[in-house]
């Protein structure tokens, strides 16, 4: 029997819809059970980690100093590291507070902030090597699967390079947001998530992040004709984008 690709998937700060979504694949995950081991997987077990994952798939953003040292320790212990989804990846909806009065909104959270982290939230590559990235908010299960698949198969890791747009009318989203002067960044975004938003009447914010090489100067001149630049700074806030401005 071919040896079994041993996988990890660790959560930091997150909401861990990501790994509700790998749970979401229900059948098309169990057929990999001959491939497939989770060695670390808190949705399935709770064991001691190995000392070796083939792969570590790393949900959420390292907010204490307890995640940061988890993520070293995974990054330690894995030939390859994954990040999954929007707050790994782009610092997500915690990311928001850099913009804020960090002080001011702890106090809305907590009664006694007394010990409680409050650090500048960072992009999980700000502390280890990434080895590739499955974007959105939450994951697209279905393009998690295939990336497993890849791994287990040992061929190359790819992304869809498509944008938002080019998914959307296959979805048969009646009119553009853009066309009706509402805020939408689905021609900049990367696609591959099947524009789910759009479909259900919402404009896309970006959260798989925008595609490469992509002008924003372009784009927020576009918005700009008929949006405030407040409003495209508090868009671009809420999945982590906004400092992709000053990049």
């Amino acid at each position: 029997m071919a040896k079994k690709l041993k996988i990890g998937i660790i959560s930091l700060t997150s909401c861990e819809g990501c790994q509700i979504a790998i749970l979401s694949l229900g059948d098309k995950l169990l057929k990999l059970k001959d491939k497939v081991e989770f060695l670390e997987f808190r949705y399935l077990e709770d064991q001691p980690w190995p000392d070796h994952f083939d792969v570590a798939f790393v949900e959420g953003s390292p907010i204490t100093k307890k995640q940061l040292k988890t993520l070293k320790e995974a990054r330690k212990r894995a030939d390859k590291l994954i990040v999954l989804g929007n707050c790994a990846a782009l610092g997500g909806v915690h990311e928001i507070k850099n913009y804020r009065d960090r002080n001011k909104i702890i106090r809305y959270v907590y009664e006694r902030k007394k010990g409680i982290a409050n650090p500048e939230i960072r992009e999980i590559d700000n502390f280890v090597k990434v080895d590739f990235t499955i974007p959105g908010c939450p994951i697209n299960p279905e393009e998690f699967l295939r990336v497993l698949k890849n791994l287990v198969e040992k061929k190359p890791l790819k992304i869809p390079t498509i944008s938002v747009c080019e998914e959307c009318p296959l979805q048969g989203t009646p009119d553009c947001f853009i066309v009706k002067k509402r805020v939408c960044f689905g021609p900049w975004t990367l696609g591959g998530c099947g524009a789910p938003c759009p479909k259900n009447g919402l404009e896309c914010l970006a959260c798989r992040g925008f595609k490469k090489g992509v002008n924003l100067d372009v784009m927020i001149k576009s918005l700009s004709r008929f949006a405030s630049e407040k409003e495209l700074k508090e868009k671009l806030e809420i999945f982590g984008l906004r400092d992709e401005l000053n990049s």
